[in-house]
């Protein structure tokens, strides 16, 4: 699983361009990791517990036009309408939960990648040093001025 698969599949139920498919799956990604899935990401939560702080975005209130992720959303994707920024953030939610419940290894390692994996390199002395590796989160928030 990947972003572009997720992009398609929402743009297949939405209408909307692939660009901008894109754009939204990678805000609501970007929020929800900044907003508390990153932190379980992090700390080596798996299955379970990802789908269930997934579950925790597809409420009302955090689809609402007026919820912080549709706003958002909204905002960095350009989105002019709060109506239209409401339906794509949770057909984003909805498409990543259906994917979650299918696939829940394919949702974790697009989260991984999304927060940028560790990887580790030897030092001087020989030890495994852990070094961050920049992510698409890091891409997505650099390209924003974030």
């Amino acid at each position: 699983m990947d972003i572009t698969n997720l992009a398609n599949m929402f743009s297949q139920k939405t209408g909307a361009e692939s660009s901008i498919a894109t754009m939204v799956i990678n805000a609501v990604i970007g929020y929800m990791m900044q907003r508390g899935l990153g932190g379980m990401m992090a700390g080596g939560d798996q299955g379970g517990g990802i789908m269930s702080a997934l579950s925790n975005f597809m409420g009302g209130d955090n689809t609402s036009p007026n919820s912080d992720m549709v706003k958002h959303v909204q905002q960095t994707c350009g989105i002019q309408d709060p109506q239209q920024a409401s339906q794509y953030t949770q057909e984003a939610v909805n498409i990543m939960n259906e994917h979650g419940n299918t696939n829940p290894s394919g949702l974790e390692s697009l989260l991984s990648n999304f927060m940028g994996g560790g990887q580790s390199q030897p030092t001087s002395t020989g030890q495994q040093q852990p070094q961050k590796k920049k992510g698409l989160l890091d891409d997505v928030m650099g390209s924003l001025g974030v």
